[in-house]
């Protein structure tokens, strides 16, 4: 017989009744009630009950309700059908129509009857709870395992491919990744998956915990107005979160070229978390070709270009780069006079022989100023 990974999931909702769980369901129970509540499995085994010598007998009477899905109410006249039993009403717990435990209620059922649907309900709702938590989890999970396997390049074998088909969405290229870094100390590592997740309520698009405070989010089916929509979102929460950052890959159109998006995003992380804003691979690519930013040869060219320039003459250098060689806009931004500007950048092209406000210059410069910070 196969059983795919939906039966597995299900077959382990069915015994979802752990020890732990039946534990919490007596005790928050008890504290109302002040009433003897045993919790028991569908095998017949007690779980959990207010009276620890009973745990892990066998309750012949939970037998007959997990096997007929119906209340069994237990007294002097029957008793006796039903060994090692005590007075008291046993009631299924359901999930959708499967019986995945039995509540029973020590006791005169006159007296209790009137309470015994409410912590009926009350156990059913603790027990969905449950078993909503650990299809959350399973699914988060899930995304994980086919996040990390495609963007390492794994082969869509068969195993692959049915978790794929597990998705509640196809899918469909264009694909883009993006990254996101937080290390917030006030922040559980959970928060942002779980932002994540409300964001992206319904929509095509993966999302999870990759690593050390770094998050994945893959948009299928990756249009503009969705991505514009993502990155609003994403700068309101920064505006929040100071340390958050983003680096966004290059859009590509195979799930086989999903490892180049990826290390793309992780290149644009890197300069994000350098410049303080979200950066696009397109616009750092250029950089991202220097696979070792450390050697020698990249410190060696920073230092040649850059020489002798001081604080002021490098901030206004990176000033004029960040308004676009535009002199007016530069100057307002420095506040400081275009005339002053001028001759600040006529100072640098005598130290290092480059020319900021010349083309090709202005690309070594550029280059150059990049690399140092990194």
């Amino acid at each position: 017989m196969n059983c795919n990974i939906t039966d597995v999931f299900y077959a382990r909702c069915i015994n979802i009744l752990t020890k732990k769980l039946a534990e919490d369901i007596v005790h928050q129970t008890m504290l109302r009630l002040r009433r003897n509540i045993n919790v028991i499995s569908p095998t017949g085994v007690i779980l959990a009950s207010g009276d620890k010598m009973r745990v892990e007998n066998i309750h012949e009477g939970a037998l007959y309700v997990a096997k007929n899905k119906e209340t069994l109410i237990i007294n002097e006249e029957n008793i006796d059908q039903y060994p090692n039993t005590r007075p008291g009403i046993n009631m299924p717990i359901m999930y959708q129509d499967d019986v995945i435990g039995v509540i029973g209620i020590t006791g005169d059922s006159e007296d209790i009857l009137e309470i015994a649907n409410l912590v009926q309900l009350t156990t059913e709702i603790m027990a969905h709870q449950a078993i909503i938590e650990s299809k959350s989890e399973w699914h988060r999970k899930n995304n994980d395992y086919i996040f990390e396997a495609l963007v390492h390049g794994s082969m869509l074998d068969a195993a692959l491919q049915e978790r794929i088909h597990k998705l509640p969405f196809p899918l469909v290229a264009p694909f883009q990744i993006l990254l996101v870094s937080l290390d917030e100390p006030l922040y559980t590592e959970n928060s942002i998956p779980f932002f994540l997740e409300d964001l992206f309520y319904k929509q095509p698009i993966l999302s999870g915990y990759s690593q050390l405070h770094e998050y994945y989010i893959l948009l299928t089916s990756c249009e503009d107005n969705t991505q514009q929509q993502i990155m609003r979102a994403l700068r309101k929460k920064q505006q929040k979160l100071h340390s958050l950052q983003i680096g966004v890959g290059p859009t590509v159109q195979h799930l086989s070229q999903l490892p180049h998006s990826y290390h793309g995003a992780k290149t644009a992380l890197k300069f994000a978390l350098i410049n303080k804003e979200i950066t696009y691979f397109e616009d750092i690519e250029l950089f991202s070709l220097f696979k070792n930013q450390d050697s020698e040869e990249v410190r060696a060219f920073h230092l040649r270009v850059l020489k002798s320039m001081n604080a002021k003459q490098l901030e206004t250098l990176q000033a004029f780069f960040n308004c676009n060689l535009q002199l007016k806009l530069c100057s307002q931004q420095l506040n400081i006079h275009r005339h002053t500007l001028t001759y600040r950048l006529n100072k640098i092209r005598e130290l290092t022989g480059y020319d900021p406000q010349y083309f090709e210059d202005a690309v070594i410069l550029k280059m150059a100023c990049d690399l140092r910070k990194l």
